[in-house]
């Protein structure tokens, strides 16, 4: 558990922040510029200390301790916390070939990994998952920014860290990098059982990555959820967003392979079809999809005929009004509660309102997770 009460003031700029976070899983610290991500980190580092009265705790270890009368009893050196830190800025060792990078890491583990993830924390098992042993001889200015950053991120994997940071670690990157280095973090959120901290104000990073939400906004808190439970609040910005969409974990049920399809369970009885180019889906495994509002239609019966695979009986939760003749509907279709973009011209010809039964259309193809790209 990271629990931290923290109240500074860096100029004109105020923060009191006060939260408990499990240590295990993806938190995404979300918010605009200036709203105090980047300055909450370096503070959970040790980079920089909090001005008044707060403390950091991790598990049974204390942080940092400061008292009213401004007395610190406590401030762990950075690097007694052990912690891993990947920022904007790969900072690679220049004179350091990229295998001589990461064995830098190596012999100064923090801990030694358990038996059942030794190969995982290896220089041959991190550099297959992320793609890099064919980089093993080169130099960090022989690199692509792409390629420094996933080797900043094996070295951090490598030092077997008790939690791992990233600042914006995508930051100015190109879109084809961009893509490779979210796909290796998508399994690294799978297979890393490192508690992980996430900075970004990028929606697609949000929903891809965060098993939990903790929203900041000029230095306050404005909301701690998980992420399904963030994205469907419709109070919140996520809503209103263009990317507005739901995350939902589904079961593997059946497959049909020779159309690439899968079939995942919803609960109550209520399955989805997903389209996949892999045929390495198991029965009963866990698969975390996303499905974008502008991907969803609603009509009052269910579409005879259709090419659409996916036309699922739900509930109308609330509908919001977005400007521009748009609004966002939120559904309940089984256990999972998923949002559609409607125009307002749709939710007055079928004559939506909240309370009613309608169907849900999704195209199996607009579908997306971890394993279905």
């Amino acid at each position: 558990m990271l629990r931290c009460d923290l109240t500074t003031q860096l100029g004109d700029f105020s923060m009191q922040l006060k939260f408990a976070l499990p240590s295990k899983g993806v938190t995404v610290i979300f918010g605009p510029s200036g709203s105090g991500k980047s300055s909450l980190l370096n503070m959970i580092a040790g980079f920089d200390s909090p001005s008044l009265t707060s403390t950091i705790h991790f598990n049974n270890q204390i942080w940092y301790a400061q008292t009213a009368n401004g007395k610190v009893q406590t401030n762990t050196p950075i690097q007694q916390r052990k912690i891993a830190y990947v920022t904007q800025s790969p900072c690679l060792f220049d004179h350091l070939t990229i295998k001589q990078n990461l064995q830098y890491a190596i012999d100064r583990q923090h801990q030694k990994p358990i038996n059942d993830q030794k190969d995982y924390f290896s220089l041959a098992g991190v550099s297959h998952h992320l793609n890099i042993s064919l980089l093993w001889e080169k130099f960090p200015n022989q690199l692509s920014g792409g390629e420094k950053q996933r080797v900043a991120i094996a070295r951090a994997i490598v030092s077997v860290p008790q939690l791992m940071l990233f600042d914006e670690p995508l930051n100015g990157l190109d879109e084809q990098h961009r893509e490779q280095i979210l796909h290796h973090l998508e399994q690294l959120h799978q297979h890393f059982s490192v508690p992980m901290l996430y900075v970004t104000h990028n929606m697609e990073e949000l929903m891809r990555l965060a098993d939990r939400v903790l929203v900041l906004q000029q230095g306050s808190i404005l909301a701690q959820k998980d992420i399904a439970e963030v994205l469907s609040d419709l109070t919140l910005p996520f809503s209103r967003h263009h990317q507005a969409g739901a995350v939902i974990v589904a079961q593997v049920h059946a497959s049909e392979k020779n159309y690439h399809l899968i079939q995942l369970s919803l609960g109550d009885g209520g399955f989805l079809w997903v389209n996949s180019p892999s045929e390495e889906h198991f029965h009963g495994k866990e698969i975390r999809l996303r499905i974008y509002a502008k991907d969803v239609s609603i009509s009052r019966q269910p579409t005879v005929n259709s090419s659409i695979l996916n036309i699922l009986p739900a509930n109308i939760i609330d509908i919001i009004g977005l400007g521009k003749g748009q609004s966002i509907v939120k559904l309940r279709c089984y256990q999972q509660t998923l949002l559609a973009r409607l125009t307002n011209k749709s939710i007055a010809q079928l004559e939506l309102a909240k309370g009613d039964q309608i169907f849900a259309q999704i195209k199996g193809i607009a579908i997306l997770g971890a394993g279905l790209q």
